[in-house]
């Protein structure tokens, strides 16, 4: 109000600094200027001034604000005319960088790019397009030249998507047409183009050919499904071919042959992995020519593994007819070079597959019925046995789980005595095996070695069986047997085993007598003979398990000086001749130094007619009906 004051009093035009202040200070709003003449025509009153002076004061201020006003809102729009001109610049730039970025693409990409009219004409295409065409130039040329009739209609019912706003985007595998009129696969994608108003301009079509790609993905899906070496289908394949079968209607049902080479190592090893390979490539190409007329796939599972899934027919042959086809044609030789090779095979029959089995069960199942073939010799084969297959399938699961049990507590070393056949002198007591299974009851000795030597648990659980019986037996003056099986008598640890168990618990060595099985003594190249040498000279008793008397066993026992010679028991009484050649056997072994030892003696009748054969002892209910945890004779 100073300035007012003074504008007053001298000069009015000096009241202009006030408008000019005003907008400034950005009182610019619709009643800024009425209010602020409002009070400063009272203060102008209240000063006295006369109404010339105070129409000069007001005026100078309203004249200098509307000025100011003016020149306010000039660099406010030329402020945004310069935002304007930048932006517009910008989207210029923005504009012409995409543009060049298109173009880049369009000229040096892989993919085919064309630019179709509305009406299915090509307005442009680049280079890698006339590549896919195999033409030239595709300038004028439509959609309908270029696609396969039988594919046109799918093509265009996309394009009309896109075009009527339904669709973004688009893909579609339609069949091209090249240069000269081969029709081949590719992915086509589209989109459309608009204009500045929103309305469809062009279609943008993008064209990859796929096909090196589509045969290679053929490729390696073959491949995952076939042999390498024989160009059969694979375990996957016949899998997935089982599954199928089982879940069809088959009217004559499906049978499953499942085939093991016997012996094919000796190929391999004698004349070499190359012609091993060959002679799979030979099996391969005779069963196919042995189910050539049949509705069957041949496979090859594994190494020297086949199988043959047959869709059985009125016609097919039975399973006795097929089996000696294919070992006739397994049997005949082929040469290589100068050797001519043959192979046989165990094979391993599922006449009937039931419809919905799984294919793993039916496979497992096939699996079995192929060992126990197996089992019974060369060139073996068998029907499966559903009982018989539950049976063994039990066995091998208590097999699985027999190291948990051992680790828990549930197996446990009893005692057996052997008995002179008098029934009143002990000759040793022997260790034995007894688990305690929960579901299965008591499982035995023979049965619980059977399992440990089939999944490789006998060696430590072996070791820990001698070293709990020598910590009993070191108590007592009798002496400790213990039955060693195959892998046991050949374990190049056993010595040292031996004589680490009689260090740790103070049993002598001459209170041990260890049983070894007697064709594994027979074995040229085994190292239970040398077990045996090295144990007599630590003064450990050796016994031959197993007898069964042949010429080649008599001078073993007499030339490795065991102690006692174990015989099978028999459930029936002997005839005379049978009587009079077993008296010759014991007398035998007497000669040789060794005890005959009986296993196993049912009751009294067999006891005293083996003794009246020779026998020294032996073992079984008659003497003990259930062996215990304790040493025989104690509390």
């Amino acid at each position: 109000m100073n300035v007012v004051a003074e504008a007053i009093a001298q000069d009015p035009a000096i009241a202009s600094l006030v408008g000019t202040r005003l907008v400034e200070m950005h009182c610019v709003g619709t009643q800024s200027l009425r209010k602020s003449v409002e009070v400063l025509a009272r203060f102008v009153a209240q000063e006295g001034a006369d109404a010339k002076t105070a129409a000069l004061v007001v005026g100078a201020v309203s004249t200098a604000y509307t000025g100011a006003i003016q020149e306010l809102v000039l660099e406010q729009q030329e402020s945004v005319s310069q935002a304007l001109l930048r932006a517009n610049r910008a989207v210029q730039l923005d504009l012409q960088a995409s543009e060049e970025r298109f173009e880049d693409i369009f000229a040096h990409s892989s993919t085919g790019i064309a630019m179709v009219s509305l009406g299915g004409e090509l307005e442009r295409a680049n280079e890698a397009l006339c590549n896919i065409l195999r033409r030239e130039d595709v300038a004028g040329m439509t959609l309908t030249d270029l696609i396969a009739p039988v594919d046109l209609p799918l093509v265009s019912s996309a394009l009309e998507s896109l075009k009527h706003g339904r669709m973004r985007r688009v893909e579609e595998r339609p069949r091209l047409i090249d240069r000269d009129g081969e029709h081949f696969r590719v992915l086509l994608a589209a989109t459309v183009q608009k204009d500045a108003e929103d309305k469809p301009k062009h279609f943008v079509v993008m064209i990859d050919d796929d096909s090196q790609l589509t045969l290679l993905g053929g490729r390696l899906q073959y491949q995952s499904l076939h042999d390498a070496l024989t160009g059969l289908p694979n375990r996957q394949y016949l899998t997935t071919r089982l599954e199928s079968l089982l879940h069809s209607d088959i009217e004559h049902g499906v049978t499953l042959y499942h085939l093991d080479l016997d012996a094919f190592a000796v190929i391999t090893d004698g004349l070499g992995r190359e012609t091993g390979d060959k002679v799979l490539k030979l099996v391969a190409e005779r069963l196919s020519a042995v189910f050539a007329s049949e509705k069957a796939m041949v496979a090859r599972l594994e190494g020297d593994e086949f199988a043959v899934l047959v869709e059985n027919g009125p016609n097919t042959p039975d399973v006795d007819s097929t089996i000696r086809t294919i070992e006739h044609e397994l049997a005949e030789p082929v040469y290589f070079g100068e050797h001519g090779v043959a192979v046989s095979a165990s094979i391993g029959v599922l006449p009937r597959l039931h419809p919905g089995d799984h294919p793993a069960e039916v496979l497992r199942a096939s699996d079995m019925t192929l060992r126990r073939a197996k089992r019974s010799g060369r060139r073996q084969w068998g029907l499966h046995d559903a009982t018989q297959d539950k049976r063994e399938q039990e066995e091998f699961a208590l097999a699985a789980v027999m190291p948990g049990a051992w680790e828990s507590g549930e197996i446990d070393v009893v005692f057996n005595p052997v008995m002179r056949l008098d029934g009143v002198a002990r000759v040793c007591v022997e260790a034995e095996l007894n688990w305690r299974h929960r579901d299965a009851g008591l499982i035995t000795h023979e049965k619980c070695v059977s399992m440990a030597e089939h999944t490789g648990l006998m060696l430590p659980l072996g070791e820990w069986m001698l070293r709990r019986a020598a910590e009993v037996a070191c108590r007592y003056d009798e002496m400790l047997a213990v039955c060693l099986t195959e892998s046991l008598a050949n374990n190049p640890d056993l010595v040292r085993d031996v004589r680490r168990v009689l260090a740790d618990t103070g049993l002598p060595a001459g209170r041990l007598l260890l049983g070894f099985p007697m064709h594994v003594l027979a074995s040229e190249d085994s190292e239970a003979a040398d077990n045996v040498d090295l144990l007599s000279d630590m003064g450990v008793h050796i016994e031959a398990r197993d007898f069964r008397g042949s010429t080649a066993e008599i001078e073993l026992v007499r030339s490795l000086g065991v102690r006692a010679v174990r015989i099978e028991g028999r459930s029936q009484k002997p005839d005379d001749l049978v009587s009079h050649v077993l008296s010759d056997l014991v007398g035998f072994v007497h000669e040789a130094g060794g005890l005959v030892v009986i296993d196993s003696i049912e009751d009294a009748e067999q006891r005293d007619w083996w003794g009246e054969i020779g026998a020294d002892a032996g073992l079984g209910p008659v003497f003990c009906v259930e062996p215990t945890t304790e040493w025989p004779g104690v509390g």
